[in-house]
């Protein structure tokens, strides 16, 4: 190529950068611009989100921490009998197996209908109390299960206690547990997340139920307007005297308490300077790379584009030749069309000279015998050249799958007898090798015997003179295998991976269009097989024909 014809690709490869560069990085740059202002936004829905996930999953965990502790009593009123429960040492006995796995429960106790505590398990001197008069004892009596709000009681230690009634008519009695505020403490305390973090339970009339990490004190006022909380779990954004909060209000099933889980909405500013300095690294970087990349691709294309204008006189060449063999091809279809109908007469003929030469005839004629030797020898090839035409026909037919029910062997055999003729001009041994018991199955007869035709073909190419080729068929499982293997030079790597490529061809010059393996190999898809092949460089080459061994009606596998 003159140098001169250097100058468009330089043109274009420059037009295609400044395009290239200016759609990748402008759009880059404005992104970067605007991520800064995006994570800020986002960091508070993260926070958000966060703290709605938290203030689920602890109120989830406080629910079934009060559940687990009510179902166990529970268990226990309907199981036991009262005067089970008030033998000696029993209830201590109880009491020991409730906290076998984890302590939870202070004490245990058991109240008459009248508020008179029958037997007691716990460190407090409570044996003879008398609870008639505690809200929690007169809720307990109409509800049947009762979890207390935080109070001091007789103790005079803020505590709560969940209490359970057995309705046994005159013998009613109710068993108490006081419950560890540590342990429900240490369950809510969970949520407070940072170094602004914190989470509470509060009742219905303001106070903490559990301490507050920057408020106040179980049983303080907390300040909450539990007015305005909607019911369910919801996330606002407030003002408080630690400045601008996000807050997560979750009410628990049991009503009278609101779990309230709080954050510096500003605590991710830290994240969000580290964010800004890596995104102006990334970006930097980034460009860079977009650089180096636009530039080395286009050259690539360039170079390309290059080579495609120099391959494309000769495809246009073969482009040319396989019009031609396309028009050649309907050429002998209409060829082998006009052919059939003198055929026709002629057997016809051949056959009424038959019919009228009898037994009489043969022996009393003179030369009798031969009229008949030669009429029987018009007949033989007369239908040699109808076969031959009938096989013309076959290959002009459409692309399109036609199925019928095939002899895979006949195929082969059938493929082989039309290139006898040059494989023993070409002194090369054709043989076949079908396995018996392969039964016949629904494809198109035409183009399986175009691609094995291909195959064979390419085969007399590559082992030259005095080669050898194989034919097979045998079952595969759900498939019919034909393999194509011949003792050539075999497949080199680098042509291997284009060898079903278009117009890809190692002929030389006018031998070879490029198309023969890429037809069948688009063939064997629309059959819904496959071809492959196998090859060692200097150890020949094989072919495998695969097709789905669909049976033709009435047979069965």
């Amino acid at each position: 190529m003159p140098v001169g014809s250097k100058k468009p690709y330089a043109q274009l490869a420059r037009k295609m950068t400044i395009i290239a560069l200016l759609m990748a990085l402008v759009p880059l740059n404005l992104l970067g611009a605007a991520i800064y202002s995006y994570f800020t936004i986002s960091n508070e829905e993260r926070v958000k989100d966060d703290l709605r996930r938290l203030a689920a999953n602890r109120a989830s965990a406080v629910q079934i921490f009060l559940a687990e502790r009510t179902a166990q009593l529970e268990v226990l009123v309907n199981t036991a009998s009262l005067d089970d429960l008030l033998a000696p040492g029993r209830l201590q006995q109880v009491f020991a197996l409730l906290n076998r796995r984890s302590w939870t429960f202070l004490d245990l106790g058991i109240i008459d209908k009248n508020g008179d505590h029958l037997v007691y398990a716990g460190p407090y001197p409570l044996e003879h109390q008398n609870y008639k008069d505690f809200d929690w004892f007169k809720q307990t009596m109409m509800r049947g299960v009762y979890v207390s709000d935080i109070f001091l009681g007789i103790r005079a230690v803020p505590h709560f206690v969940i209490a359970v009634k057995n309705n046994d008519g005159e013998r009613s009695w109710i068993l108490r547990a006081t419950i560890d505020s540590e342990v429900f403490n240490n369950l809510v305390r969970q949520a407070q997340v940072g170094a602004s973090g914190d989470a509470f339970i509060v009742n219905r009339d303001g106070r903490y139920q559990t301490p507050s990490r920057f408020g106040g004190a179980v049983m303080d006022a907390s300040g909450v307007e539990l007015k305005v909380v909607p019911p369910g779990l919801n996330v606002i954004s407030r003002e408080g005297a630690r400045g601008r909060l996000q807050t997560a209000y979750a009410w628990l099933s049991k009503e009278d308490w609101l779990l309230v889980v709080e954050q510096d909405a500003g605590e991710g500013a830290g994240v969000m300077a580290t964010a800004r300095n890596l995104e102006v690294a990334i970006l930097g970087l980034g460009s860079l790379m977009i650089v180096a990349a636009v530039m080395f691709l286009v050259r690539l294309l360039v170079r390309q584009l290059e080579n495609m204008d120099r391959q494309r006189a000769g495809i246009d060449a073969q482009l040319v030749h396989s019009a031609r063999l396309v028009s050649l091809g309907r050429m002998a279809a209409g060829v082998a069309h006009e052919i059939n109908n003198p055929l026709a007469a002629i057997g016809e003929m051949a056959g009424l000279m038959d019919d009228l030469m009898d037994e009489e005839f043969v022996k009393t004629a003179p030369r009798g015998a031969k009229f008949k030797e030669n009429v029987a020898k018009i007949q033989h090839h007369v239908e040699r050249a109808r076969a031959v035409t009938h096989r013309l026909l076959g290959f002009a037919r459409r692309m399109e799958p036609h199925l019928d029910a095939v002899d895979i062997g006949e195929v082969i055999k059938e493929t082989c007898s039309f290139l006898d003729k040059e494989a023993m001009f070409r002194h090369v041994q054709l043989a076949t090798s079908i396995d018996a018991g392969i039964p016949r199955i629904r494809t198109d007869r035409a183009q399986l015997q175009q691609v094995v035709l291909n195959l064979v073909n390419n085969a007399l190419d590559a082992v030259g003179e005095g080669g050898h080729i194989d034919l097979g068929c045998q079952l595969d499982g759900d498939q019919v295998v034909i393999s194509v293997a011949d003792d050539g030079p075999g497949i080199p790597k680098d042509v291997s991976e284009r060898i079903f490529d278009p117009f890809f061809t190692t002929k030389a010059p006018g031998q070879g269009t490029g198309l023969g393996l890429s037809i069948s190999h688009s063939i064997m898809q629309k059959l819904g097989g496959d071809l492959t092949f196998y090859s060692k460089p200097g150890h020949g080459a094989t072919f495998f024909v695969r097709i789905p061994k669909v049976l033709a009606e009435g047979k069965q596998a």
